[in-house]
C-alpha cells in the first residue's frame, strides 16, 4: 500500500476511474496532483512541477471508447502523449512507478475460451483493444517499474452514461428517465462487472507493493449474462423495468470474463462487492442525485 509521505499524480483525473482514485488518495492523506485536459501534465514540453517528484503516476488517459469512430487518430494521439511522458520521466534521477488501466474485456483473443488469465493469448477485439495493447507495449518498453491493470467493466456511483461505455450506467439512466432499457445483442453474452471501489483498491495496492506483477487482471472473476444483469437490476430498483432489444454492434466482443487469481496471490486483492450490492449502491447514488 502507499507509504507515509508518498506522493502521487493522476493523469486523467476528471474521468470516472481517475476521479475515484484521486479522491481515495486524498482521503488517505496522500499528496495527489490531478491532471486533466484543462490542467495538462506537460508545460512547454516539460513535466508539470508535481510530476517531477511523484512516487507513483497513474495513467488513466484515453480519448477513445469502443464506439469511437475516429479511434485510430485518437489512439495515436494518446500514445504520443504517453511516449512523451515516459521520455520525461526517464530524465528524473529516480523513475516513479507507472500504474495504468488497460482493458480486460477487449485485449484477449476471443478465439480461446474464458476465463482469461494473464498468459492467455492477446488480440485486440476492436480498435479500443488494439489501442490498449499498444499502451501496454509502450510501458513494457519504456517504464522499468510499471503495473498494468487489465480491468473488466467498471461501474458504480458517478459513472456517466456516455456513448460506448458502461451498460449499467446507461440502464440506470434510462430507468431514472422512465425509458426502456436497451439490451443490445445476444442476452446470453457474458461480461465481467467490477465495482469501482474494488478497482480503486487494486490501484492503491498496485502502487507500492514490492514485486507487483507487470500485468494483472482485475475483475469480479464471474461472467454475468446481459439477461442476468437485467434481472438483478430489476430486483434492485424494485419495479417493472421495460426492455427493448437491439442488434449487436460491430465492435461488441463475445463473452469475456477474467481469472483474478494472480491479483490475489501477488497483491492480496480480492473483489469484495458482489453484483447485487454494487448495483444497489449505484442505484441509491443515482436516486440521491435526482433530489
Amino acid at each position: 500500500m502507499l507509504e507515509a509521505g508518498s506522493s502521487a499524480a493522476v493523469l486523467g483525473a476528471s474521468g470516472f476511474i481517475g476521479s475515484a482514485i484521486a479522491r481515495a488518495l486524498e482521503h488517505r492523506g496522500t499528496a495527489c496532483a490531478r491532471y486533466t485536459r484543462a490542467e495538462p501534465f506537460m508545460i512547454d514540453g516539460q513535466l508539470a512541477p508535481e510530476l517531477q517528484s511523484a512516487d507513483v503516476v497513474f495513467w488513466l488517459v484515453s480519448s477513445i471508447r469502443p464506439a469511437t469512430s475516429d479511434a485510430a487518430d485518437r489512439a495515436t494521439a494518446d500514445q504520443s502523449a504517453l511516449q512523451l511522458l515516459l521520455d520525461r520521466l526517464a530524465e528524473r534521477p529516480r523513475s516513479p512507478r507507472v500504474v495504468a488501466v488497460s482493458s480486460g474485456g477487449t485485449v484477449y483473443d476471443t478465439a480461446t475460451r474464458p476465463p482469461y488469465h494473464e498468459a492467455s493469448p492477446t488480440r485486440g477485439a476492436n480498435a479500443y483493444g488494439e489501442a490498449m495493447l499498444a499502451v501496454e507495449q509502450l510501458l513494457r518498453d519504456r517504464a522499468p517499474d510499471h503495473v498494468v491493470l487489465r480491468a473488466s467493466n467498471a461501474y458504480g456511483p458517478g459513472q456517466p452514461a456516455r456513448r460506448g461505455q458502461g451498460v449499467i450506467a446507461h440502464w440506470i439512466d434510462s430507468i431514472r428517465r422512465e425509458e426502456p432499457i436497451r439490451l443490445i445483442g445476444d442476452p446470453e453474452i457474458r461480461r465481467d462487472y467490477l465495482f469501482i471501489d474494488d478497482l480503486v483498491d487494486a490501484l492503491l495496492r498496485s502502487a507500492f507493493v514490492p514485486g507487483a506483477p507487470a500485468v494483472v487482471n482485475i475483475g469480479s472473476g464471474v461472467g454475468t449474462s446481459l439477461r442476468e444483469l437485467s434481472e438483478e437490476l430489476r430486483d434492485v430498483v424494485g419495479g417493472l423495468v421495460e426492455m427493448e432489444a437491439a442488434p449487436a454492434r460491430s465492435f461488441d466482443a463475445p463473452s469475456t470474463w477474467l481469472d483474478v487469481s494472480l491479483a490475489a496471490s501477488t497483491l492480496g486483492w480480492h473483489p469484495s462487492t458482489d453484483l447485487h450490492s454494487g448495483l444497489a449502491a449505484t442505484w441509491k447514488a443515482a436516486i440521491a442525485a435526482d433530489r
